[in-house]
């Protein structure tokens, strides 16, 4: 019996230990996201900087491992605020379970 446990012990710690390794890096992208997209609303309050803080925020989203289109990129504004809000999605395949997780991150940022 002790045999049985031990191997189901180890076995639920190795889907646990899988299971992260698939879904930690996705969110702490999400994460790492926050800070970009605020700085580039920031960056946006300067007239006519719009086009330059879409593609520094693409290119640090990049780096980030975050694929962006320029299409899932959107300024807005909202009274006396910028508002930047980004989408995009990222496949989970695991290997009985599949999906797609949506996110999306907004940031806004007083205007002058």
């Amino acid at each position: 019996m002790t045999r049985l446990g031990f191997l189901l012990t180890v076995t639920v710690l190795a889907g646990i230990g899988f299971v992260g390794s698939k879904v930690i890096p996705i969110y702490w992208d999400y994460l790492s996201m926050q800070n970009p997209v605020k700085e580039a609303a920031m960056a946006a309050t300067r007239p006519g900087k719009e086009a330059e803080a879409r593609a520094e925020l693409i290119a640090r989203a990049k780096n980030l491992g975050v694929d962006l289109a320029e299409d899932a990129v959107e300024f807005g504004q909202h009274g006396d605020r910028i508002v930047v809000r980004v989408g995009w999605e990222v496949p989970l395949d695991l290997v009985l379970y599949r999906r797609t997780l949506r996110f999306r991150v907004e940031q806004w940022a007083l205007a002058p």
